[in-house]
């Protein structure tokens, strides 16, 4: 009863200005990933990659892993033979990159990930959300990491982040998930895109000065309980939907 009435008061989140996507996948990611400092190509030529594990604390903890990035800004492949030292580096591994199913359906462009790479992502503030969790693990990160195909992202243009964060942290968005999500062994939770884009989310020209400030500084301190509150307040919850809010976070 609780999901419904929010649905049915509040735009979902994408509605609301959010955008939801997921990491790059290479289909060879033993060739395409490793240590950011070893990779040896044009320094243009690979980013430095957000894990899970870089983020299992909370916050940020960039562990030095890097993606390799075939692509131009523009979206197109690049030339090759203007990079010779990605050329020499993707001739080394070429068996096991042709190997896989993106490379023999367009033989052309045998060097390019499955996903392509957008760089200005990794410049572009965002949140962080591993794909299987117990509960939702949102940890926000500045504009300097790619996200890899584990974690899901989202970017706002309206919704501040911080405040943003503070919401998918809460127990709300626990109840959202659960309500369509498959549930893991263990009790653990798909937080995938399908299920992300459901959550409801109201107008962020709607968020008064205060709340927005108590949603942030919320976050900022990863203080769950605090997002509770936050958000309570923000959706206007009664006593009885806190309650069923509360109790669902303990089964």
């Amino acid at each position: 009863d609780l999901v419904r009435r929010i649905e049915g008061t509040y735009p979902t989140l994408e509605e609301a200005g959010c955008k939801v996507g997921i990491g790059v996948a290479t289909g060879a990611d033993q060739v395409f990933i490793g240590s950011y400092d070893a990779l040896d190509v044009e320094p243009d030529r690979k980013l430095p990659l957000a894990m899970t594990r870089d983020i299992a604390s909370g916050v940020v903890n960039w562990r030095g892993q890097g993606v390799i990035n075939p692509f131009t800004a523009e979206g197109p492949l690049v030339d090759l033979a203007a990079y010779p030292r990605l050329h020499a580096y993707l001739n080394r591994h070429k068996a096991a990159i042709t190997a896989r199913h993106v490379a023999q359906k367009d033989t052309a462009r045998w060097y390019r990930t499955i996903d392509r790479i957008t760089p200005a992502l990794a410049a572009r503030p965002k949140l962080l959300i591993p794909d299987i969790k117990g509960d939702a693990q949102v940890v926000y990160e500045e504009g300097r990491l790619y996200p890899h195909h584990n974690l899901y992202y989202v970017v706002s243009d309206v919704w501040d982040l911080r405040a943003l964060q503070a919401v998918l942290l809460s127990d709300l968005t626990r109840l959202f998930v659960a309500t369509y999500s498959t549930k893991m062994r263990g009790g653990f939770l798909r937080f995938q895109a399908q299920y992300l884009r459901r959550i409801r989310l109201p107008a962020w020209d709607s968020v008064a000065p205060t709340m927005r400030q108590r949603l942030q500084a919320a976050a900022v301190a990863l203080d769950i309980d605090a997002c509770n509150a936050a958000v309570g307040d923000l959706y206007v919850l009664s006593a009885a939907e806190r309650t069923t809010l509360q109790a669902q976070r303990t089964h």
